[in-house]
């Protein structure tokens, strides 16, 4: 059938802002004529095929040969449609992501031999760019993915996500389930890793005493061996026995003092298979609370320091700040760290595939923040009879208060 040019009205959404040169579509189509004709509908409105028409306005033609869309097997004029679309440049990019994912998925169901470069050919992109959204419809309910500002975000989201997730099947001893009934254990470091066979962690968050001997502190007694000795044989300890519970592919996050910078630095990079940030992680109490080693002569120390590590080339779940400005922790447990600042930075690090293991949890703060966030399985180890029941308290407690809504329950804001 043929209309006049004249009559057919072109929405505003269907007019590409970028059609290309369209002189050798033109000289074709003078040549050897329309091969395909336009596709409108009973009301002249053009519904697929906007560089034709605009190619035969070029060529001063009056009329052009059109297929009404209600002649059109429906299949067809879905596919005809889908592929207008993914050309619109008004979409959002996760409407332009649908509307790739459902044509590629019609041909495979018309024919199972039908390839992402026989979709990128279809519809004028790229084969690559196809490979990258059939990557992120494998994420696509996932928030971090869906929700991203940008398609290249959630690529880059999606990658990361699918990656940390190879890494961890990879671990033959799996992460799947929970071993304890409870995230916490009374259990002695040193003993526990020397003994340790079970399920390994992808995340090991590690708040040892800092050996600045705060338990003789008259400010901010600490309740445990604060002594040098037992910092470095801590250290030594996570040195030695890291293969029996660490995944091959993992994160660590490592509190420690300025004091002690440079040998912990040393010592860290030891750790088989770690590679650590130059720069640490930095929490900054806004409350002002902190420590006044000498009032006399030294301002309060109101930040405490953290070493970030990887090993395996593990992918981040997100990018953050290496900085958070939040208050102290309202607990009793000296030198606690803040549930709101650790949830922070661990929202680098954690999702549904991680097992975090605290060696010495002291009051829990970490497996609460790690549970907020979703991990597939806590565990906190802590020598201290005491510590390890209010640990216990606090947790259950603050959970009951999560189920309930009250996500406000220990978290140090």
């Amino acid at each position: 059938m043929s209309i006049l040019i004249s009559s057919i009205t072109v929405p505003e959404h269907r007019q590409r802002r970028e059609i290309g040169d369209i002189n050798e579509l033109a000289d074709s189509i003078s040549r050897l004529g329309l091969i395909h004709p336009v596709v409108v509908d009973r009301n002249n409105c053009l519904i697929a095929g906007f560089r034709r028409f605009s190619a035969v306005k070029a060529l001063g033609w009056t009329h052009i040969d059109c297929t009404y869309t209600d002649e059109l097997d429906p299949l067809v004029l879905h596919l005809i449609e889908l592929e207008e679309n993914i050309k619109r440049k008004d979409l959002t990019w996760q409407e332009r992501h649908d509307a790739i994912i459902e044509y590629h998925r019609i041909r495979k169901e018309q024919d199972p031999n039908w390839t992402e470069a026989r979709t990128a050919s279809a519809i004028g992109i790229a084969r690559p760019t196809v490979t990258q959204h059939t990557t992120v419809d494998k994420l696509r309910d996932n928030p971090l993915v869906r929700n991203a500002d940008g398609f290249r975000t959630a690529l880059n989201n999606a990658t990361r996500i699918l990656e940390r997730r190879a890494a961890d099947e990879a671990n033959t001893h799996g992460l799947i389930g929970n071993q304890y009934t409870s995230p916490f254990i009374h259990a002695d470091f040193h003993a526990w890793s020397e003994t340790y066979n079970g399920p390994k962690f992808n995340l090991i968050h590690c708040d040892f005493p800092y050996g600045i001997n705060s338990h003789n502190s008259r400010q901010n007694p600490s309740g445990y061996d604060d002594s040098i000795e037992t910092y470095f044989n801590l250290i030594r300890t996570l040195s030695i026995n890291l293969d029996r519970f660490c995944a091959p592919s993992a994160h660590i996050i490592f509190w420690f003092s300025p004091t002690y910078f440079c040998q912990t630095w040393e010592l860290l990079k030891l750790l088989d298979g770690f590679k650590f940030d130059e720069h640490p992680l930095i929490w900054a109490r806004d409350d002002q609370r902190g420590i006044a080693p000498d009032a006399q002569r030294r301002p309060r120390r109101v930040y405490e320091t953290a070493f970030f590590g990887w090993r395996g080339d593990r992918p981040l779940v997100r990018m953050k700040n290496n900085a958070f400005v939040g208050p102290s922790p309202s607990g009793d447990h000296a030198h606690e760290k803040s549930q709101s600042m650790l949830e922070y930075f661990f929202e680098m690090v954690v999702d549904p595939q991680t097992a975090i293991l605290d060696p010495t949890c002291g009051s829990g703060s970490a497996i609460r923040a790690a549970t907020a966030l979703g991990a597939g399985r806590t565990l906190g180890l802590e020598v201290n009879k005491e510590f390890i029941n209010d640990a216990r308290r606090t947790y259950d407690n603050w959970n009951r208060g999560r189920r309930n809504g009250n996500n406000a329950v220990a978290t140090g804001n």
